[in-house]
């Protein structure tokens, strides 16, 4: 019985590290994108780790929702987004806000137009609110 349960905890330790290392790959991809993209100073690098961490860590979360309950998941999904782009703007300095309004800009005049193509289409503020959501 003890060897059951020592087998048990090994394995389940090893499924742990394997999914961590896939993680890290992750976060370090999402980090250098957002290291390069906002021209970060190795002062702010790690709060670019914590925020990619956080965001992979909060969509692996409601991944399940995406099946199961399609407008919690976008809601959630919509949260995440929002509380990444609050971080962002604490991390970043004055020389690099202009960057992170831009893409705000650029992704409101999208929301924008696709509104207008679904108001035009005859679609319900819930169908459009939902669209909106699952831009990314």
């Amino acid at each position: 019985m003890k060897y059951i349960v020592v087998i048990a905890l090994l394995l389940g330790a090893s499924i742990h590290l394997q999914a961590q290392a896939v993680g890290k790959a992750q976060v370090n991809a999402v980090a250098e994108d957002l290291i390069a993209t906002y021209q970060l100073t190795e002062a702010q690098e790690e709060g670019a780790y914590t925020i990619a961490e956080r965001r992979l860590r909060n969509q692996e979360e409601i991944a399940h929702l995406a099946s199961s309950d399609r407008k919690l998941y976008l809601q959630k999904k919509n949260a995440i987004r929002q509380g990444e782009i609050v971080s962002l703007k604490r991390l970043l300095n004055q020389e690099q806000l202009p960057v992170l309004r831009e893409q705000m800009v650029e992704r409101r005049k999208k929301e924008s137009e696709l509104i207008k193509q679904m108001k035009a289409r005859g679609a319900t503020r819930e169908e459009i609110q939902l669209a909106v959501w699952e831009m990314e």
